[in-house]
């Protein structure tokens, strides 16, 4: 299915270039990607989260600041709530021009690039300072740059959504208490891989059905950041969340890489900056409100838990990271050791 896309993306590209109209649309293939500096482009963005989600803010940002970075050579859709499809189908869609922007995580890049699994990985953080010292650094840089190439999609803007937990209907402390489980993960085969070794059943689910399968049992419990989970109500039908820290993540502006280095140099260049820049206004955002986060989770009946025996954990997924690529095993040595 993969491969099949990346075909369709390459026969729609040269299609495009084949047409010799204006870039009306969004895709500068349509004009060869030599513009004249009076193209215009529209350009679709979409998300899984809800309009209260902070990835609402990041992409509603990104538009205007786009616009006015281009003079009004640039304008964007957005698109909240998956109604452009699943993440994945959005991701999917970058390839073909259906979608021009997706706002994810690199994780959602595992189905085209097993490096991307250096985000899925289970336990490489200590804390956000241990995160930031890598993913504002060169190792960082390397790590995206690599993705990029083996998977043709480009990483644009660091967005640090936080740690991931868990969060259950049960309360969890324990490795004992996770025994059988259904919790609900993306479909990163890492992060799969990583529940089923701690003893819970994997359950890969889109996320727009996450609450629904919470309140009627067909899901024990599921883990993000503490942003998602409020802002998407999950505490509402799964109260309990566990302080695993078992993952720290950045959203990105995903867009396909062909497509980005097509538009012309002016257009391209904005996209970069303004990525860059509301990803940073986003992480300072996301450190100033993670306490704010966690009260309001509180005030809405949430309990949050602390993890008795993580050393078990990660113990338990240990073979996970021995099994994960060369490549990404250095990465991960790399990480450990900072």
């Amino acid at each position: 299915m993969r491969n099949s896309i990346k075909t369709l993306a390459g026969v729609g590209i040269v299609a495009l270039a084949l047409t010799g109209c204006s870039a009306s649309g969004g895709d500068p293939a349509a004009s060869g990607g030599a513009g004249t500096g009076d193209e215009t482009y529209n350009l679709v963005l979409g998300h899984a989260g809800s309009t209260t989600d902070p990835r609402q803010w990041a992409a509603e940002q990104f538009a205007e600041r786009i616009e006015e970075a281009t003079d009004g050579r640039v304008t964007v859709e957005v698109h909240s709530d998956s109604t452009l499809g699943t993440w994945e189908e959005m991701i999917d869609g970058l390839q073909i021009g259906s979608t021009h922007i997706v706002i994810e995580s690199l994780l959602s890049l595992e189905a085209y690039t097993d490096l991307a699994s250096v985000e899925t990985a289970p336990f490489l953080y200590d804390d956000n300072e241990q995160f930031f010292e890598v993913w504002e650094g060169e190792l960082g840089a390397e790590i995206q740059t690599a993705v990029t190439e083996a998977s043709g999609y480009a990483t644009l803007g660091n967005m640090f959504r936080g740690s991931r937990e868990l969060t259950t209907k049960e309360p969890v402390t324990s490795l004992e208490d996770l025994q059988g489980l259904t919790i609900r993960t993306p479909s990163a085969q890492t992060m799969m891989d990583s529940w089923n070794a701690l003893g819970a059943r994997a359950e890969a689910l889109p996320f727009n059905e996450v609450y629904s399968a919470l309140e009627s049992g067909v899901l024990d419990g599921q883990e993000n950041p503490l942003d998602a989970i409020l802002f998407n109500s999950i505490h509402e039908v799964a109260p309990h969340i566990g302080m695993t820290d078992h993952m720290f993540a950045n959203y990105h502006f995903l867009m396909w890489d062909e497509a980005l280095q097509a538009y012309p140099e002016d257009i391209r260049t904005a996209i970069q900056d303004v990525a860059a820049g509301v990803g940073q206004e986003y992480t300072e955002n996301t450190v100033t409100n993670l306490e704010d986060y966690r009260t309001q989770l509180e005030e809405g009946g949430a309990e949050f838990h602390e993890i008795e025996d993580r050393d078990a954990w990660i113990e338990a997924t240990q073979p996970v990271v021995d099994g994960l690529p060369d490549q990404v095993q250095t990465w991960v040595e790399q990480i450990r050791s900072m």
